[in-house]
């Protein structure tokens, strides 16, 4: 969610930790047993990062002051692509669901940011080689397309690995619930030929979920859904033929040569 106005408006009180119970654990089962200090970047409410720091000293990092009002541990207000830290001050800097959400400069800079504050290790989780235009949503006042969690890239377990090329794989492994993605080919159909409002299924996105900002104009809006026969048709197809796989992608990875 890079656009910082729309950030500062999302609702962190229902953001709530028994959402991420699951993740949370395999985080805590895969730190290296050699860390003891933790950078969280884009760390939200603090959800992951508040556990962490009962048996970590760990710093959040997250630029919305909303957020880290609900941070207990020691925390910074700042960009991801831009944190005033030394540099190696880690042994391990973390970041979970955030780089999905930034765009390609933020994304550089927030690259450059993880290799150069970490000591030792990287812990970095993600969507699991998702799809961001199953999701795509138009802007009821501007008319702008964009993806509803506001997610801009897709990422796979080797995609991500060839971004840090200083470090290598300590532990790569995915979780989460099963969630089955849209063909592509089927998507171009269901955006070619049928209207926007029939894109996303109720049984897709609940009815009390359906709020959405735009990015472009910021219009606050209800994403309101009307069946298609044609739309439903590509669901089904879609079905039958795309499999499911866990939605998260964890990987640690540690640098090559820690003297360079």
């Amino acid at each position: 969610m890079d656009n910082p106005v729309i950030y500062e408006k999302f609702d962190w009180e229902s953001f709530r930790r028994e959402q991420l119970d699951e993740k949370i654990g395999k985080v805590m089962e895969h730190i290296p047993e050699d860390v003891r200090t933790i950078l969280d970047i884009g760390c939200g409410n603090g959800l992951i990062t508040n556990i962490l720091g009962e048996k970590y000293e760990v710093t959040g990092v997250d630029r919305s002051e909303a957020a880290l009002a609900y941070v207990n541990t020691k925390k910074i207000r700042a960009n991801a692509d831009h944190i005033p830290l030394p540099d190696r001050n880690f042994d391990l800097v973390f970041s979970s669901e955030l780089l999905e959400h930034l765009d390609e400069e933020t994304f550089m800079g927030t690259l450059g940011e993880l290799k150069r504050l970490t000591r030792k290790y990287l812990f970095l989780t993600v969507p699991n080689r998702e799809n961001p235009d199953k999701l795509l949503i138009k802007c009821s006042s501007c008319g702008y397309i964009y993806n509803r969690p506001n997610h801009l890239r897709s990422f796979s377990a080797k995609y991500l690995a060839s971004l840090f090329p200083d470090f290598e794989l300590v532990d790569s492994f995915v979780s989460g619930k099963k969630v089955r993605y849209y063909h592509p080919a089927l998507l171009f159909l269901k955006r070619k030929f049928t209207p926007s409002i029939s894109w996303i299924p109720y049984y897709w996105i609940p009815e009390n979920k359906r709020k959405s900002i735009c990015p472009r104009c910021e219009h606050d809006f209800e994403y309101k859904y009307k069946f298609n026969p044609m739309s439903t048709t590509l669901d089904l197809l879609n079905a039958v033929i795309s499999p499911k796989r866990p939605y998260w992608l964890f990987m640690v990875m540690k640098r090559k040569n820690e003297d360079l």
